[in-house]
């Protein structure tokens, strides 16, 4: 019991200096970000998170319903409840391997007979114009219970690009009613890694965009040694606050060799783990 009583003392020791200098940290500076790791699994060839998920869009939920005008069911309405899970599986010699799989969570012993019909949409600038279709549409029937919750997959060439996926669902035991709805967009790059990095500086007014999917390769300024203490000092200057430069690596937004320049507007200091995977996402570009 003793021993017991001292691991859980060490346990709590340990929780409060974490929870101490979580705060303390982004006090400093009012940052906040965020950094979504996937890795390669050697044994399935998948790219997943760190629970083990595939890269993943949003869920998409539809419901079939009588009152199908407004897609919303009230009490006695008849309706069905699908759940529509979509991404990228794996990336290999060029090709994007997709995915999507349909549940019925409404009808455990029988499911519907429906056909879902999958369109992948890309942007290649900045992802706030138009989408067009990337390769042709797939579609699979469900006819049995079977068919459900199996992961349904086609290929696109791999291209760093903004992505949806618009789905259409037609349910032939509800008429044939049909609904089409579309994930989230989401920015990947050619080696299948999705972008997910966040960062804003509350003293500063920095903060990391999502790059557009349309740089050129190409150099057009060298890299300036001196660029990171130029940058502390102009930083200072700006906000009156001294960072502490061992905590972060000064990172060019459009990176230099995708023709970026050396200007402060084009600079901005991230946590050094942040700045290594946000690298390693451009290595993928």
């Amino acid at each position: 019991m003793k021993k017991n009583s001292i691991i859980v003392t060490l346990i709590l020791a340990l929780c409060l200096c974490i929870a101490m200098a979580v705060p303390a940290f982004a006090a400093e500076n009012e940052i906040s970000f965020m950094s979504e790791p996937f890795f390669y699994n050697a044994e399935t060839g998948s790219l997943e998170d760190e629970n083990g998920e595939p890269c993943a869009f949003d869920d998409i939920v539809f419901e079939i319903s009588d009152n199908i005008d407004d897609g919303i069911s009230s009490t006695g309405d008849f309706f069905e409840y699908y759940l529509v899970r979509s991404g990228l599986k794996r990336t290999s010699g060029g090709i994007y391997t997709w995915w999507y799989n349909v549940d019925c969570p409404t009808s455990p012993l029988h499911k519907p007979n429906i056909r879902v019909t999958a369109q992948l949409k890309g942007n290649f600038t900045n992802g706030a114009g138009t989408f067009s279709n990337v390769g042709t549409s797939t579609s699979h029937n469900y006819t049995t219970n079977a068919d459900y919750k199996v992961d349904y997959t086609w290929t696109t060439p791999a291209k760093t690009g903004y992505y949806y996926v618009q789905f259409t669902l037609t349910d032939y035991d509800a008429g044939g009613k049909t609904i089409t709805k579309k994930s989230g967009t989401e920015l990947w790059n050619r080696t299948g890694h999705l972008w997910e990095f966040y960062f804003t500086d509350s003293d500063s007014g920095k903060s990391l965009p999502m790059p557009p999917a349309n740089y050129i390769k190409g150099e057009l300024y060298k890299r300036d040694t001196s660029l990171p203490a130029s940058y502390y000092k102009r930083y200072t200057e700006q906000t009156g606050i001294t960072l502490n430069n061992s905590l972060y690596d000064v990172h060019h937004i459009q990176p230099l060799e995708y023709g970026g320049n050396n200007d402060y507007s084009n600079l901005i200091h991230l946590p050094k783990t942040l700045h290594s995977r946000v690298s390693g996402w451009f290595r993928g570009y």
